[in-house]
């Protein structure tokens, strides 16, 4: 058994790259992916953010917990490895049922001490704590690596400016009469993740000027800086150049199962302080 080493794991909300999760060998618990046409996929396993991104002109998606299967099946794959350790890092509870299930799921495997951490958070914000646990597992002990996590993750911020709110009004989860006077006046919705939650933060008159305010949203003194996005990347442009200066910089196209809520034209930025 692997008394030493502990297995980080994360459901694929974390939106962190394959060359990362390849090279610290974390687990991913996908979402599922369902679809009008009666089709289901495996967030990031079946289906690629673009594909989402495409599908939206013409079907309605919705995200659905991740399987009983699928997570049983990755806590097997970690015994099978011979860890007897695991920490689950997850999408903010306030925001999915996943860390409810998981940490259900978890108390089944009693020959596996497993820790399940709610980021409160979501997209490379929850990625930022799965790199921070990746960092500590070669130093520091299980207890204090999840209490650092938990501390840690007061001082991630995100903040994403939707191009449009059609798919949040197809998704019921707005009026059609703020979706209408939205599309009428330009208006583009700044958000923000507070206490867990998606809080409107602000609006803005364009795209071009959501992004300047995005681009003041950033402290400079962040240990960890990302840029999100979906679409175009050249619409990331003005916020890449403008954060040139920092060579730990990610930017990345946001995963499937966030892509579907806002579709094309969503811009982010996250940081970790």
């Amino acid at each position: 058994m692997n008394e030493s080493k502990i297995s980080i794991m994360a459901d694929t909300g974390c939106d962190i790259d394959e060359k990362f999760v390849s090279d610290h060998n974390v687990k991913l618990i996908p979402f599922r992916i369902i679809s009008d046409d009666g089709h289901e996929y495996r967030d990031r396993f079946e289906i690629s953010a673009p594909d989402v991104v495409k599908l939206l002109e013409n079907h309605n998606l919705k995200t659905s917990l991740s399987s009983i299967q699928d997570i049983k099946n990755t806590f097997d794959q970690v015994k099978a490895e011979g860890y007897e350790r695991a920490i689950v890092v997850t999408i903010s509870s306030k925001l999915s049922g996943t860390y409810s299930v998981i940490s259900i799921i978890a108390k089944d495997y009693k020959d596996l001490k497993i820790t399940v951490v709610d980021s409160l958070t979501l997209s490379m914000g929850e990625g930022f704590l799965v790199m921070d646990a990746c960092d500590m597992v070669m130093g520091m002990n299980f207890d204090d690596i999840v209490k650092e996590l938990e501390s840690k993750r007061e001082f991630v911020r995100a903040h994403f400016v939707l191009d449009t709110l059609k798919y949040l009004k197809k998704s019921g989860r707005l009026p059609e009469a703020a979706f209408n006077l939205s599309e009428i006046l330009n208006l583009k919705p700044i958000f923000t993740i507070k206490e867990g939650h998606i809080s409107l933060e602000s609006v803005s008159l364009g795209k071009k000027h959501a992004v300047k305010v995005l681009e003041k949203k950033l402290d400079l003194n962040a240990t960890r800086c990302a840029i999100a996005y979906t679409g175009f990347k050249d619409e990331t442009e003005t916020l890449t150049n403008r954060f040139s200066n920092r060579k730990d910089l990610i930017v990345y196209y946001i995963g499937p199962a966030l892509s579907l809520h806002g579709g094309k034209g969503i811009i982010g930025i996250l940081y970790s302080k």
